[in-house]
């Protein structure tokens, strides 16, 4: 694992942003309508799918794993090569009270450009039922510059998949394809900013589409465990919603400015 300066999002490796909304509209309008606010609902909708996914993908980076191993007791780390551990969940935490369980496999090759390739197989469970994570993640780190660059191999796909704890019409599949830009030369501060897709697959449906513009990236600041500032825009055709988070919104629950976003204006903590 090298040991450059991770870019690590928190200190804690496990986490999960429950966040989302369902994405239902008409062929009058091009915004998505919230009908179902519940956290269960919120989790499972197209939104839902395309924040929860992303934000433990990205928190669990690689770059991320290993300051993130220091203080965890439900991670163990195995070398497996010169160059390659195995990082194995046992039980972990998210950020929902959900569990993680699983492994994360990462190759480190180069120096100054350093190449970590994380292989996943992971799980996240809670009540409403359990994530699966598999396949392969790139994470292409300028060492001196403090930046990467983040994506999926060529000709490959990463799935993820959803089932239901309760009702198995619910269980889907999708494919996770990102093309990020992270920079956390300061210190106090990851930002990330680009694009990813989901493409439903099981059963087929529509490919959903999250941009974070350069100008308003998502940013990780210290000793939160969700973006303090940002915006994510989200598009399934013909619906589209804002996804905003400002340290000026705040709840009584949480500390100002961490965990509490406005969804086309809705309001939601995140983590519950």
């Amino acid at each position: 694992m090298p040991k450059e300066d991770p870019m690590s999002i928190r200190t804690q490796v496990a986490t999960a942003l429950m966040l989302g909304l369902v994405a239902c509209s008409s062929s009058s309008t091009d915004q998505v309508t919230v009908q179902n606010t519940d956290p269960a609902s919120l989790k499972v909708s197209p939104a839902g799918v395309a924040t929860i996914t992303f934000t433990d993908l990205e928190t669990i980076r690689p770059d991320s794993l290993a300051s993130g191993t220091s203080g965890s007791s439900c991670i163990t780390v195995t070398p497996t090569g010169l160059s390659s551990f195995k990082y194995t969940f046992t039980g972990c935490k998210s950020a929902s009270g959900g569990t993680m369980s699983g492994t994360v496999t990462i190759t480190a090759t180069g120096t100054s450009t350093l190449v970590d390739t994380a292989v996943y197989d992971l799980a996240v469970a809670d009540a409403s039922g359990t994530w699966h994570y598999s396949g392969t993640e790139v994470t292409t780190i300028n060492a001196s510059a403090k930046t990467a660059g983040i994506t999926v191999p060529a000709g490959q796909t990463f799935a993820v998949a959803f089932q239901s704890a309760s009702d198995a019409s619910k269980n889907k599949t999708w494919t996770y394809s990102p093309d990020l830009q992270a920079d956390w030369s300061n210190s106090s501060a990851v930002k990330f900013w680009g694009s990813y897709t989901f493409q439903q697959t099981q059963p087929a449906g529509g490919t959903l589409t999250a941009t974070i513009a350069p100008t308003t990236p998502l940013t990780w600041t210290t000793g939160c465990s969700y973006p303090s500032a940002g915006v994510l825009d989200l598009s399934l055709p013909p619906a589209s919603a804002e996804i905003r988070f400002d340290t000026s919104i705040t709840d009584a629950s949480v500390q100002q400015g961490c965990g509490v976003v406005t969804i086309n204006g809705y309001r939601l903590t995140l983590g519950q």
